[in-house]
């Protein structure tokens, strides 16, 4: 008998579907782990029933770049630049780090993803300082029940205590991972790769990287057009190194031709423009990759600043990208007559983007017949859903993280009625507590100033910065 969950009651928020001023609700029936119909009336007599009371129903958000590791020290850079981001995240916090701490942050932060209906995530890990905290951060992502691609980063964390004596020591490890990984790692999780700056490393070591990473099929994501690589896809595509396997992140400094080349490439681009703004990136380039051709996904990226919540970066990423067009009118002298991006575009960038640029489209980030049921319902009981409007306009522009009651990953509940499944809050945050501290107790001792790695570092951030 296949096992089935009818949700009733709902409507359903989807960017292919016309505006409704007065919507009707609807029922999705699910059927082992996939949508089987999403249409009034279902008739489903074994299934188990979700009561929708008239929520809002989305694909489960996608978010294409995030440092879930960064979850445990949560506000301390809340009024950062990117280049204090370096100087204090990169070559501070992240040496001070035990398997423990990086474990309860990604489970931790898999957790928050999932609590505001983002069921799907990339992690770009950087902090593999030894082969401990590599399997830590894979075992926090399994056991918060999150789909995602874990990227292994051959970042050089410089701590004191070093398991790595060198970046083929690193290789050997990253082999050893992606070996095990499928017997290791949940079935919701992918293995890939996080590529090193290019301004911290050579072109040799990159091309190692990219081989290792092509040797195992896994996704490649790379932070680019930051001042550590303002045009690192040309510079990747000069040496024939672009592809469709590649998750490019920010672009802010990249140049117009340069976004025509990673689209032309077939490769995905994660914007997050609460941290672009904020740390001295650029605007975001949701605009510009648009007319290059492509289509935009969206990342929280570091939760040591942001909040984990996909909703508030799609309305910062649309009003954002229609401030700049309107601008454009502006400046001729006139006010704009129309509004470009739609609600609709953004949630389809914050959804649909993000499963594309993950090599994951068709199977999630819509509510289509036959997709993955990663669901989330979003209530419309609150003063801030009264009277229920469009449901896109409403979840995009009306609604709260806090208002996702239920949320389902692969056809599984996780959040049920307002609560997580299985989790201990207090518990954690106990703990959670606790890790922070003892961070915070440790950055001083054990970062390696003399180390290659953070001279480095030091050096692109005093080249960028202009004080060298």
């Amino acid at each position: 008998m296949p096992n089935e969950i009818l949700i009733r009651n709902v409507y359903p928020a989807d960017p292919d579907l016309a505006p409704q001023t007065r919507p009707r609700p609807t029922d999705i029936l699910v059927r082992d782990g996939r949508i089987a119909a999403v249409e009034d009336g279902i008739q489903a007599p074994d299934a188990e029933v979700i009561e929708g009371d008239r929520a809002i129903a989305v694909a489960g958000m996608v978010d294409s770049h995030r440092h879930v590791w960064q979850t445990a020290i949560r506000g301390v850079a809340a009024d950062w630049s990117l280049a204090d981001y370096v100087r204090e995240i990169r070559v501070g916090y992240a040496t001070a780090y035990t398997p423990e701490h990086i474990y309860l942050a990604n489970l931790a932060g898999a957790l928050e993803a999932l609590d505001t209906g983002v069921t799907t995530l990339c992690d770009f890990s950087h902090l593999m300082n030894s082969p401990a905290h590599a399997e830590a951060a894979i075992q926090g992502l399994t056991d918060a029940g999150i789909r995602g691609v874990f990227c292994y980063g051959f970042y050089d964390v410089p701590a004191r205590e070093r398991a790595f004596a060198s970046h083929d020591d690193r290789l050997r490890h990253a082999e050893e991972v992606a070996q095990s990984f499928r017997a290791t790692a949940g079935p919701l999780l992918d293995f890939g790769v996080a590529l090193t700056e290019f301004g911290l490393v050579g072109p040799d070591v990159t091309d190692r990287e990219l081989a290792f990473a092509r040797r195992h099929d896994a996704l490649i994501t790379l932070h680019v057009g930051t001042f550590g690589s303002p045009h690192g896809i040309a510079d990747l595509d000069r040496r024939g190194r672009l592809g469709p396997d590649m998750l490019h992140v920010h672009a802010n400094m990249c140049g117009d031709d340069e976004l025509e080349r990673l689209v032309a490439s077939g490769g995905g681009l994660s914007i997050t423009p609460e941290t672009e703004m904020q740390m001295g990136m650029g605007w975001p380039v949701t605009n510009r990759l648009i007319e290059a051709g492509g289509l935009p996904s969206f990342g929280v990226d570091i939760a040591s600043n942001i909040g984990g919540d996909m909703l508030t970066q799609m309305r910062l990423a649309l009003q954002t990208a229609r401030a700049i067009d309107n601008q454009k009118v502006l400046d001729q002298g006139i006010v704009p007559d129309r509004i470009g991006l739609t609600v609709r575009d953004a949630l389809r960038f914050g959804t649909e983007g993000g499963a594309r640029a993950m090599r994951m489209g068709g199977e999630i980030g819509t509510l289509r017949k036959g997709a993955r049921a990663d669901i989330a319902l979003f209530a419309t009981g609150g003063l801030n859903m009264m009277p229920m409007g469009d449901p896109v306009a409403m979840l995009l522009l009306e609604s709260r993280p806090g208002d996702a009651v239920t949320v389902l990953v692969d056809g599984r509940v996780v959040k049920r009625d307002g609560r997580m499944v299985g989790v201990d809050l207090a518990g954690l945050r106990e703990k959670l507590d606790r890790a922070f501290g003892e961070i915070a107790d440790r950055v001083a001792e054990s970062r390696d100033t003399a180390a290659g790695s953070s001279n480095a570092y030091a050096r692109v951030v005093k080249r960028a910065t202009g004080t060298d």
